[in-house]
């Protein structure tokens, strides 16, 4: 069976209204090679048939579908709950057929069915945030910040400051795939209850 742990980069946490897909990074357990989609990857001509970004997003999530397609289980730390229904969900908009429905390993849920424990967050649960658990866990931190300029700079600077946004947010994404590979291998051993699921 094929694995992959993936990771997505948007520009807002709703998936209409702001919400564009600007970056999708899958890295294969097999052969530990990132590979990255990312909206500067694609380009077209102003037309007033089409929407601001549209064609470059449709073209973005067609071909991370067609990647992910060759894998029988997906990692993602939230995956059940925020990347997959987010490009299910970008997809239907940009009328992008979505037939895929691997099984799904969740390494926030898996950190929290493991019972250990970290700082707490604000309302007195451990925290599962990836770098969170990354420390907790000895991983190497490569966890980076990207603030909401950055994001909008994506879509909004100028030529320049476009593709300098997007490069820090394409380097974000490709290490949080690396951070969350190290998460699984030490997580998955760890979980006794460990569960998949397919996805809708």
């Amino acid at each position: 069976m094929y694995s992959a742990v993936m990771d997505i980069e948007t520009t807002d946490l709703g998936a209409v209204g702001a919400g564009i897909i600007t970056c999708v990074c899958i890295r294969p357990t097999q052969t530990k090679r990132t590979r990255t989609f990312h909206l500067g990857m694609y380009e077209f001509e102003a037309s007033h048939d089409y929407g601001f970004f549209e064609r470059e997003e449709r073209a973005l999530v067609d071909a991370a579908r067609n990647e992910l397609e060759g894998y029988h289980i997906l990692i993602g730390h939230n995956i059940d709950k925020f990347d997959l229904p987010y490009l299910r969900s970008r997809a239907f908009r940009l009328c992008v057929d979505w037939d895929i429905a691997p099984f799904t390993y969740d390494t926030l849920k898996a950190f929290r069915r493991t019972g250990y424990l970290t700082r707490q967050n604000g309302f007195g649960k451990p925290s599962a945030g990836l770098a969170m658990v990354a420390d907790f866990g000895g991983v190497k931190q490569e966890k980076t910040a990207i603030f909401p300029v950055e994001w909008w700079e994506q879509i909004w600077g100028n030529k320049k400051k476009r593709a300098e946004a997007l490069q820090n947010v394409v380097d974000h994404c490709q290490r949080d795939v690396r951070i969350n590979a190290a998460v699984w291998e030490f997580l998955f051993n760890g979980d006794k209850r460990a569960t998949m699921r397919r996805a809708l």
